[in-house]
């Protein structure tokens, strides 16, 4: 019953949801948004410094496991942890943390996350960015561009090839 529950909440919201799409290249990309699975952060922060390096505004976001004996790691001020608190019974984001989110000034979102999550699924609904790059097939047109994450592959090899085709194709 749950799941028919968050599908019918997260499908609403990408019905509701208007955003425009643009086609953008690693030069007009300004104020990048990532979103990100909290095991993975050892390569992510890399690669939030290459695009810092290449003057991007980077914010990144990420979900506390449920875990209860899972690593605690210290973020930088850049990075939003979900709590588990911070989320309804459906797994579905608390209404202070949607209005943090729709207050971000970002114009891409590179949603680089390797587990499933409703609440990111539903911060894709809600997403208010001009380009968006994904690394998975969702079920539904949420991403401008995705570079599928092939399973032999690492996370940064993936954003290597991301980042190849905004640097020279886009």
């Amino acid at each position: 019953m749950f799941d028919f529950l968050i599908k019918r909440k997260i499908n609403s919201a990408f019905k509701n949801n208007k955003r425009k799409h643009a086609l953008k290249n690693m030069k007009s990309m300004h104020n990048v948004l990532i979103f990100f699975s909290y095991s993975d952060w050892e390569i992510i922060s890399q690669i939030a410094q290459d695009l810092e390096k290449k003057g991007k505004k980077v914010n990144m976001w990420t979900i506390y496991p449920q875990k209860k004996d899972a690593d605690i790691t210290i973020f930088p001020i850049n990075v939003k942890v979900i709590r588990q608190d911070e989320m309804s019974l459906l797994k579905i984001l608390s209404s202070p943390v949607i209005d943090e989110f729709k207050s971000l000034p970002y114009d891409t979102l590179i949603d680089l996350t390797t587990t499933h999550s409703n609440a990111f699924t539903y911060l894709l609904a809600q997403n208010t960015s001009e380009f968006c790059v994904g690394i998975s097939e969702p079920d539904r047109k949420i991403y401008d561009f995705i570079i599928l994450k092939k399973e032999n592959e690492t996370l940064r090899e993936t954003y290597d090839q991301i980042k190849f085709y905004l640097n020279n194709i886009c």
